[in-house]
């Protein structure tokens, strides 16, 4: 087993295994990189290889077993699903002061390291000061700027990249089943990641691409219910990132067509007949990034999603 089920990432494989090879795994990890790239799943391969009972994450043994189901009394997962509290970094810091229950080591993993709130940043800050021997912490962010810089410096941080388009089309043909052609045109609107990949497979989102593609570039063919369109586009803060990230991509795509009068270079392949250079008025794309740039910031804060992307076509649609 090992690290065979994670598709890329070679450079950071290599550095996980030599801290195993030298004994000297660093106390605290910070892994970060975009969302959907793999790094979660990075990491939990290699905390099997930790807790092992061969030492090389074989995926049979009991420990193994337990990490893979999420019941080993010594791995910990702290996530929330908005924000990362108070009261899960002082579970942390009672946990830790115990002895581990079935070895020699305690990991803690912390996913969405960046939506901790800045008391949960502050007890976990005093725990990585000083923390006992026997405890190693992951923590894993698509931000890291949001991140304090006292708990960063206190990590050794392993950068990931998006996974080039070999590693995605493999992943969506031997994994998820898809076809060649399929497959082809995933990895290449899905942007280095296997999690925006799978997002776009979902429910209809692939057919609501087309239409919001069609309301952008004005080649709309039919009427575009466009209240409809931002209830589905606003379902979630992650469904509203991926179309906010697919907006900014189609009109850097729009602004390559204009330049090189050429539409072959489009990332997103799967709407480039509705890229026509020659009606791109250059202003009018100049604001709209901008503005898509915004709502982007802007959704760092708490705001209500469905109106920020109504706003945000109101001020593009041409």
């Amino acid at each position: 087993m090992g690290f065979s089920s994670i598709f890329g990432h070679e450079k950071q494989k290599k550095v996980l295994l030599s801290f195993l090879e030298q004994e000297r795994l660093p106390h605290a990890l910070l892994f970060s990189g975009q969302n959907g790239i793999g790094k979660r799943m990075l990491a939990i391969e290699f905390i099997k290889h930790i807790f092992c009972e061969t030492g090389k994450a074989c995926g049979m043994c009991r420990s193994c077993m337990k990490i893979a189901h999420g019941n080993h009394p010594d791995f910990f997962l702290v996530e929330g699903e908005t924000s990362i509290g108070i009261d899960q970094s002082r579970m942390i810091g009672r946990e830790i002061y115990e002895y581990p229950y079935e070895g020699d080591k305690r990991v803690i993993l912390i996913d969405k390291a960046e939506t901790m709130t800045r008391e949960a940043a502050n007890a976990l800050l005093k725990t990585l000061e000083e923390p006992p021997p026997y405890n190693i912490f992951f923590l894993i962010t698509s931000s890291e700027r949001d991140i304090p810089i006292t708990i960063r410096s206190r990590c050794a941080r392993i950068a990931f990249s998006p996974l080039r388009e070999e590693h995605l089309n493999r992943y969506f043909r031997e994994v998820l089943g898809l076809d060649e052609k399929r497959a082809r045109l995933l990895s290449h609107i899905s942007y280095g990641s296997i999690g925006s990949g799978q997002f776009w497979l979902e429910e209809n989102h692939l057919l609501l691409r087309r239409k919001l593609a069609e309301l952008i570039t004005g080649k709309s063919r039919s009427f575009v219910n466009t209240t409809l369109l931002s209830e589905h586009v606003t379902r979630t803060d992650d469904a509203l990132s991926m179309y906010l990230a697919f907006l900014l991509s189609l009109l850097k795509d729009m602004c390559l067509a204009q330049e090189h009068r050429d539409t072959s270079m489009a990332v997103n392949r799967d709407v480039r007949e509705f890229l026509d250079w020659e009606a791109v008025d250059v202003r009018w794309l100049d604001r709209a990034i901008k503005k898509v740039q915004e709502t982007m910031a802007i959704m760092r804060y708490n705001v209500n999603r469905w109106l920020l992307f109504e706003n945000l076509l109101l001020q593009i649609t041409r």
